[in-house]
């Protein structure tokens, strides 16, 4: 993007229209900046852990900030709820409270999700032991 931006930029230079070789530059510079940015987001992550009584949720923000929720399973709903637009949220419900997962996945990803974890409490319902689930 660099040196088409630059080769652009020496045409107009050329000709004499040097002012919008700044312009030209901004582009690159915002360019890279959106890159920055939009990797520094991707590594922000969200872990869902089943362990023998309890369900742990371990968010980690792009800082590196780690935030865990733990829920009981037993009394634990796995809500899928469709909006308009195509839009969902899944959200984990417990006595009357409820937390949102997976902000970041699609319609698919968060319908496939949601599948597994009912299944997955469900069989931690059933099972006693904790290599089964």
């Amino acid at each position: 993007m660099a040196c088409v931006t630059t080769s652009i930029g020496l045409i107009f230079w050329a000709v004499g229209a040097w002012p919008v070789i700044g312009f030209l530059g901004v582009d690159v510079i915002l360019l890279a900046l959106a890159f920055h940015f939009s990797f520094r987001a991707a590594r922000a992550e969200e872990r869902i852990e089943l362990r023998r009584g309890n369900l742990r949720v371990t968010r980690i923000s792009a800082r590196g900030t780690r935030q865990e929720f733990d829920f009981q399973p037993y009394w634990l709903q796995v809500v899928l709820e469709r909006g308009e637009d195509d839009q969902c949220e899944l959200y984990l419900r417990s006595h009357g409270k409820r937390f949102e997962i997976a902000e970041f996945l699609g319609v698919e990803e968060k319908t496939d999700l949601a599948g597994k974890l009912d299944r997955w409490l469900r069989q931690a319902r059933c099972s006693p032991d904790p290599q089964s689930v």
